[in-house]
């Protein structure tokens, strides 16, 4: 690879935050988005479950080249295990090709089980699922169901063997910096107008203690996205011809097999779980 090193990254310095926002910026002119420190510090630096754990190729002083895991915890029946989530890979377009995700993404992986993690997942898009599936040993779990509708009746579709966990404090990081509401026990944020994004039923002992918000009966229809869930009110898959990422679950498991598989039968996950809409 030339010139081309690996550095591990945790972005707690102004310096390498402005040089992931170059990569980012240059990667996702052509979509018109930018991105600032604040987006990167809230989920690389302030994240209560620890720090990111991120590798990171440069050619010379350049960075060319982003993957980062975050740490968080997945709920595996009455057990909490310690877990990382793929949050951000990208890749300068004239580097691409030449084998950065694959080693990035390994020796991302190898200290995480040096740290102790115990599983790793992903939601990925069209563009990074095969990547995960071929150079980092993933496995396809589902693809989370998208879908238009009314009402909050939301609720897992029985007993669930994989959740994601909260605690009082993660929630309260999570949902500090956007703006969300709660109704009925549940979180949502605006998408488009008249348009509100269901984000997750946040179980009983928790939602009584978030500050966030409250609000009766917010105008409009909600976006769901998720798996796992009975849906009591009036929901429809979204039209085809509506253009949306494929929200594919893959995971690994990082104790040589230890964990019991996850299947489309025993995974329920919310959108609050991975994305800010």
């Amino acid at each position: 690879m030339g010139n081309i090193m690996f550095r591990q990254m945790y972005f707690d310095n102004d310096k390498d935050l402005q040089q992931l926002v170059n990569l980012q910026n240059e990667v996702y002119k052509v979509r018109g988005i930018r991105f600032n420190k604040e987006e990167f510090i809230l989920w690389y630096v302030d994240n209560p479950a620890g720090k990111v754990i991120s590798f990171n190729a440069f050619d010379g002083d350049k960075m060319i080249a982003h993957q980062c895991f975050v740490p968080c915890s997945m709920k595996v029946g009455d057990r909490v295990v310690k877990s990382i989530r793929s949050m951000n890979v990208v890749t300068l377009p004239e580097y691409r090709g030449r084998g950065l995700f694959s080693k990035m993404t390994n020796m991302a992986i190898d200290f995480a089980i040096e740290q102790g993690f115990e599983l790793a997942y992903a939601i990925t898009n069209a563009n990074s699922y095969p990547m995960f599936m071929k150079y980092a040993d993933f496995t396809f779990v589902t693809r989370l169901e998208v879908k238009i509708g009314y009402g909050s009746n939301i609720y897992p579709d029985g007993e669930r063997l994989y959740s994601n966990y909260w605690t009082s404090e993660l929630l309260e990081w999570r949902l500090k910096y956007h703006k969300y509401y709660m109704k009925d026990g549940c979180v949502y944020s605006r998408y488009r107008p008249f348009v509100n994004t269901f984000m997750a039923r946040l179980p009983e002992n928790l939602a009584k203690d978030i500050q966030i918000e409250k609000r009766s009966s917010p105008l409009g229809i909600y976006l769901y996205v998720g798996w796992g869930a009975k849906i009591k009110s009036p929901y429809f898959n979204v039209p085809k011809f509506v253009k949306h990422s494929p929200f594919n679950f893959i995971y690994r498991d990082l104790t040589n097999g230890t964990l019991p598989p996850i299947t489309k039968e025993n995974l329920f996950y919310q959108l609050l779980d991975y994305d800010v809409a």
